[in-house]
């Protein structure tokens, strides 16, 4: 009777192992969502330097030298001079759809936008930015508010997930 549990043990543990071919198809399974998507070329150029504008949602914050950078959530960064602390001066707003996440190293700022990684150096005195290099497809997809994967909704290789939005 133990060796019969025993095995009928093993076979259910193992049973979480078989593959059907129902893994990956989504059988029968319906959204009611649909992706927002833009071409790779227009997503790569969606980064843009504008000036300062009101801080609405904000997220994290990164300081470097004069510098603070404050995360507006998914939309980009505020840009503020802070090298008089007692007036801290909006100068611009780094427009970065979906940035989540800044790091900053030797002067060069590293974002999270959306599925790639952008290294980009940005100067106080000219106002400018200089984008120096984008890995592409470096972070997961964005899923859908019902935890669908793109390849659910047969999303083209040269379009990325910019957002979902609901079916009526």
């Amino acid at each position: 009777m133990k060796k019969l549990l025993l095995y009928f043990s093993l076979l259910l543990i193992l049973q979480s192992c078989w593959y059907t071919n129902h893994d990956d198809d989504y059988p029968g399974m319906r959204s009611s969502y649909e992706p927002i998507t833009q071409s790779r070329k227009d997503f790569e150029k969606s980064i843009s330097l504008l000036g300062e504008r009101p801080v609405i949602n904000s997220g994290k914050i990164y300081v470097k030298d004069d510098l603070i950078y404050l995360n507006e959530l998914g939309e980009g960064f505020h840009i503020i001079d802070n090298s008089d602390p007692t007036k801290p001066n909006p100068v611009a707003f780094l427009k970065i759809p979906l940035a989540t996440d800044l790091a900053i190293r030797n002067n060069i700022l590293y974002v999270h936008h959306a599925v790639d990684l952008v290294a980009f150096s940005y100067s106080l005195n000219s106002n400018s930015l200089n984008i120096s290099h984008r890995e592409r497809n470096v972070f997961p997809e964005l899923r859908s508010p019902e935890g669908l994967e793109p390849s659910f909704y047969n999303v083209p290789e040269n379009e990325v997930v910019i957002g979902y939005q609901q079916l009526n």
